[in-house]
């Protein structure tokens, strides 16, 4: 792998061996009321809103660090921890999650490929009790403004040939917008694209698959990628696995094409 690639992704089997080591915490972000149906065992019940903010528009906006670093205290996180996040089947609860985390500094967090569907699959063995930490101490206090774009900079990007813009919402949603379109020049990679789809969960694909499709599409590691979907989540996960495969500069529409249909829909 790439020396540039990021740890974003683990292994079932892979968790499977790390399941006594107390420095990993697995923090489960499905609704509460899955979790107490049953949960890998270890995992602490965590509520994905607190990742989630928007504005008077309905779009979305930096969550305040401040309370996300409290909650998690108060859910017994530590700097030195390492969070393996949990989610149904397609991870998109967590990717948004961990995107958060990175971009207040905290790069120490991990998905299940395949999620909380594929550890299910394999090992069938799940727990009902919850898990109650005693409080930490997890300090956010970084802005890591080179994974994020906003409207104004790519409003300047949009005809530089260093930047592409890669749309990551589905066709079907893309058909479904009343004023349609995407943002000029975007290419279209939907998120699940980069997985690979089995009866009860998705994998991401073997790297060489995966390189060859991004280079088709002229999504290169020299270039800034800017990903966006309809308000994150897709594009969120897209991020950490171009992360993975070690591209350098991946940067996230995070207002997404909710705020672009309603300001720059016309051009």
């Amino acid at each position: 792998m790439c020396g540039n690639s990021v740890h974003t992704f683990i292994s079932t089997l892979e968790l499977a061996s790390l399941m006594s080591d107390s420095k990993y915490k697995l923090l489960d972000l499905r609704e509460y009321s899955k979790y107490v149906k049953g949960h890998i065992s270890g995992s602490i019940p965590i509520d994905n809103n607190i990742f989630v903010e928007q504005n008077e528009d309905g779009i979305n906006v930096i969550p305040n660090c401040d309370k996300i670093a409290a909650y998690l205290s108060k859910k017994g996180m530590k700097n030195n921890d390492i969070l393996v996040l949990v989610d149904d089947v397609f991870n998109l609860n967590c990717s948004l999650a961990a995107w958060t985390l990175h971009y207040f500094g905290f790069k120490n967090v991990i998905l299940i490929d395949g999620a909380f569907s594929k550890w299910e699959t394999e090992s069938g063995e799940l727990s009902t009790e919850e898990i109650r930490l005693k409080e930490g101490n997890i300090k956010l206090n970084q802005q890591d403004d080179t994974i994020l774009i906003s409207k104004n900079e790519i409003m300047m990007y949009l005809h530089s040939d260093k930047y592409i813009f890669v749309d990551n919402r589905s066709e079907y949603a893309m058909l479904l917008d009343q004023q349609g379109g995407n943002i000029p020049g975007a290419v279209h990679l939907w998120y699940l694209d980069l997985f690979e789809e089995h009866p009860d969960y998705f994998i991401i694909k073997k790297t060489e698959e995966l390189m060859e499709e991004l280079t088709v599409r002229g999504i290169t590691k020299e270039k800034t990628i800017i990903v966006y979907c309809e308000s994150a989540p897709q594009s969120a996960l897209v991020y950490l696995v171009l992360k993975k495969l070690g591209y350098p500069d991946v940067r996230l529409y995070l207002a997404g094409y909710d705020e672009w249909r309603l300001n720059c829909g016309f051009l």
